[in-house]
């Protein structure tokens, strides 16, 4: 009995290293992967050609529609969507939040629409394609922060495959990519992204 007890102890501890060795490797693997994830985002751009007959503004922050309306005010699009937008907000409040001068608020009166339904990235890729297919656009520039970009573009891509997709990605000014990992909470937002990231392709 004694010799029993002892086997199946020296058994469990066998598997319990390897648990923790398996968890250990896992953790280590994820954040080397998400370490590749963070070096390949995609860069600023600084050229908005070729022209796009629409752009789309995914929300989640006022530095995604003022790059939105940038592009709009330079020609590169016919109009704008923003999708995804809070309840209660209206283009007075936006054009008050965002500080718009007489022409920019005039833009955005005559040329944008908002799009209160969607509230994840597959509702505003929905909303995007009903506005495109509505407004007979062929081609669409997707604005939106440079760490949310790839699973953007997956989603996106897959429920648009007849819509020429442009993408203008941005790095937001609280968002230190060069030593990201010293700071938690930009840690927790790319680790959060990029799980969501590789479990997209899942989802039903």
């Amino acid at each position: 009995m004694t010799k029993l007890r002892s086997s199946i102890i020296t058994t469990l501890f066998v598997l319990a290293k390897f648990a923790l060795f398996g968890t250990f490797f896992s953790i280590a693997y994820f954040f080397a992967s998400l370490q590749h994830f963070v070096l390949n985002l995609p860069k600023t751009s600084d050229s908005a050609h070729p022209n796009t007959d629409g752009i789309v503004v995914i929300t989640g922050g006022q530095q995604r529609l003022s790059n939105g309306l940038h592009l709009l005010e330079t020609g590169t699009g016919k109009a704008l969507l923003v999708s995804g937008v809070g309840k209660g907000i209206s283009k007075a409040i936006l054009a008050n939040e965002l500080k718009l001068e007489a022409s920019a608020r005039k833009l955005l009166q005559c040329c944008v629409t908002l799009d209160f339904q969607a509230n994840d990235t597959r509702g505003n890729a929905f909303a995007a394609a009903e506005w495109a297919k509505s407004n007979n656009f062929k081609s669409l520039r997707l604005v939106t922060a440079n760490y949310h970009m790839p699973r953007a573009k997956y989603v996106f891509s897959n429920q648009m495959p007849h819509v020429t997709l442009h993408y203008w990605p941005f790095s937001p000014s609280e968002l230190t990519l060069e030593t990201w990992w010293k700071n938690p909470e930009i840690v927790r937002l790319l680790a959060r992204e990029y799980a969501k990231y590789l479990t997209e392709p899942l989802r039903v």
